[in-house]
């Protein structure tokens, strides 16, 4: 892996380390997406905990337990726009302090008609439990009724396309081998970010950590497209022309024979139709047998459209490996 991104994913995690060691949640309010999208919505929760200024004894056991650092005690409130409802407040308070209500000030008109405060925490946190026991159910009936029309009528689910083991990793055309592109290449995810195919990802080997690979389950190297050479400013993919292109070979593709169609009988031929470099050929494999996929190392350039468009799922049964060298092994 190049010194420059281990040592930026080094001082990454131990800015997070320090960052969850000295505040708790501090990335989570102030950085992850998620906390943010998160805050949005509880500010319009419809339950949520409040503090009663008139019990307080200000020990602020529940400020410095809270794990969102969202309690001021000094003035009673409450940011609920980081507020988690992990309700370990309610638990941490000894004088019945925090309570957990609806929102809509609901609690308030009970406590004006007289409902004694012991009354309403009871109410609450039964209230509490009712909305969380509902919520988990219906969440249960949504995944129940998910399935059943995912699987209705009788058809096959439809599983996720997975990458398969590669025995060397696939970089792509522009990079004359996989060891000069991973020597220059510093991880700036320019090329993935700017792949109109969503054929190259950050890799999550400790190896080549963040560094760019190719992968064919969303998408395979078209023929006329350049971008990532366009985009690297480092050189580890070079510029290449459409008609350059062609004389990359960055893969090679292999069929598994217990994974083909064809094997079972089933006429298929989606690889060969979908090869835009002509390397696959159906040839024929005996009497009232349907014709099976073959592939001509010497042409194939390893783009990845036979695997992607291959029908079998969660593994193509045609797949692709890397070269270690893209001009010279043809």
């Amino acid at each position: 892996m190049d010194a420059q991104s281990f040592i930026i994913a080094a001082v990454t995690l131990a800015v997070l380390i320090v960052l969850a060691w000295r505040g708790g949640r501090t990335y989570c309010n102030t950085i992850c997406p998620v906390g943010t999208t998160l805050s949005f919505f509880s500010r319009f929760a419809m339950f949520r905990p409040v503090i009663d200024a008139d019990k307080c004894r200000n020990c602020k056991k529940c400020e410095h337990n809270c794990k969102a650092s969202c309690i001021n005690i000094a003035e009673h409130k409450i940011d609920y726009s980081r507020c988690v409802d992990c309700f370990n407040c309610l638990e941490d308070c000894q004088f019945g302090v925090l309570k957990y209500r609806f929102a809509w000030n609901r609690a308030r008109a009970a406590e004006k008609a007289g409902t004694p405060a012991e009354g309403i925490r009871t109410g609450a946190q039964n209230t509490r439990r009712a909305f969380i026991t509902g919520a988990a159910m219906a969440a249960g009936g949504i995944a129940v009724s998910a399935q059943e029309k995912k699987t209705d009528g009788g058809f096959a689910q439809l599983l996720d396309k997975r990458a398969p083991k590669r025995e060397v990793p696939l970089t792509p055309p522009g990079s004359e081998s996989v060891k000069d592109f991973y020597r220059h290449c510093t991880a700036c995810q320019l090329c993935v970010a700017e792949c109109p195919n969503n054929v190259l990802r950050p890799c999550a080997s400790l190896d080549r950590l963040m560094q760019p690979e190719m992968s064919y389950e969303r998408g395979y190297c078209r023929p006329e497209c350049t971008r990532c050479s366009e985009v690297c400013p480092t050189g580890a993919i070079r510029k290449i022309s459409r008609e350059e292109k062609t004389r990359y070979h960055i893969g090679l593709a292999k069929v598994n024979r217990n994974l083909c169609v064809a094997e079972n009988g089933t006429s298929c031929g989606n690889c060969a139709f979908h090869c835009p470099a002509g390397a696959i050929e159906m040839v024929s494999s005996g009497d009232d047998m349907p014709l099976r996929p073959v592939v001509n190392e010497n042409r194939c350039t390893g783009c990845g459209a036979c695997e992607n468009l291959c029908p079998v799922r969660p593994i193509s049964a045609i797949t692709v490996s890397g070269r270690h060298n893209h001009l010279n092994e043809n």
